[in-house]
């Protein structure tokens, strides 16, 4: 019976105005609903109301304060004959009839159609990299479930000895250079909402070199490496390179900070083969004097007698 008469509601406005007589959104979630009018109306007055009749109730209109009303947003693209509608954090109750409609003399123009909310579980979170802006010489893992009904609550592990200790309660983790205790580590996130928990792909993170001042480590997802490199001065803020991805297994570090890092390792190593060079100098010089003194003590020997 409704069905009926819903479809004579709707057939004076066939062509004028349509829509999707049917739409889904996810709790917390946003959903958008077009609305396609004849461009003979582009100057009417357009709505989105709750409801099908006429008696329906309006949630938001083109003359509301920019277009907007709590959780409602409304745009009309006049040059394609297209009003937008957003609804903002669907609640179960958001559920129901609604109607899109257009001001006119006489009956208004109006299409209805029903918006279902639903629960969903979460999606299978994915791991993204980026420079950390509140600790320097570090970077932070961010974890994104991209579908799911809201809140959605994200906890950070780290895997070791075949126990998971967990290491944050939000869906960002900072990587610290100087706090590893290892050289390897291993993390993975999870996601979570009321209806399930998925986790994501492990991060594997592996110290290069962490002394003297100088930092560097990779973290590697799947098959993309990103490396993070940190120089630390006793007398200038600590500067970090910038954070760079590649879907290959092989990555050049940034050019600022290798050329400092190349640059210390050679001197280091020059040292180092002038100690040596000395060291062996010295020893030569020692032998060739005993034996000298050796031979001066014979001949004098040789002459007392």
């Amino acid at each position: 019976m409704w069905s009926i008469v819903l479809l004579i509601c709707s057939l004076p406005v066939s062509g004028a105005l349509s829509a999707e007589k049917k739409v889904n959104g996810i709790v917390g979630r946003a959903i958008t609903i077009n609305c396609s009018y004849d461009k003979q109306y582009q100057q009417n007055m357009k709505y989105w109301c709750h409801g099908w009749t006429n008696q329906c109730t309006y949630v938001v209109r083109t003359d509301d304060p920019e277009g907007q009303r709590g959780r409602m947003s409304f745009k009309d693209n006049k040059a394609r004959g297209v009003f937008i509608v957003t609804m903002e954090n669907l609640h179960r109750e958001d559920a129901g009839w609604y109607s899109c409609g257009i001001a006119r003399p006489g009956l208004d123009l109006r299409f209805a159609l029903t918006l279902q909310v639903s629960y969903e579980s979460v999606s299978v979170p994915v791991i993204s990299f980026s420079s950390s802006l509140n600790t320097p010489c570090s970077m932070s893992a961010s974890c994104v479930s991209d579908q799911g009904s809201l809140p959605i609550r994200y906890t950070w592990y780290e895997q070791y000895s075949a126990k998971n200790s967990k290491v944050s309660d939000t869906n960002k983790l900072d990587l610290h250079c100087q706090s590893f205790t290892r050289h390897n580590h291993k993390y993975h996130c999870t996601a979570s909402n009321t209806q399930g928990m998925k986790s994501s792909e492990t991060v594997y993170v592996s110290v290069i070199h962490s002394s003297d001042g100088i930092c560097s480590y990779v973290a590697q997802i799947h098959n993309s490496r990103f490396e993070f490199d940190c120089e630390v001065s006793p007398t200038i803020s600590p500067t970090t390179s910038t954070i760079a991805t590649t879907t290959s297994t092989t990555f050049s570090r940034p050019a600022s900070v290798s050329k400092s890092y190349i640059i210390y390792s050679v001197i280091r190593w020059v040292l180092f083969a002038v100690l040596v060079i000395c060291a062996v100098s010295v020893t030569i010089f020692t032998r060739k004097s005993k034996t000298l003194d050796e031979a001066d003590g014979h001949n004098n020997t040789k002459m007392g007698k």
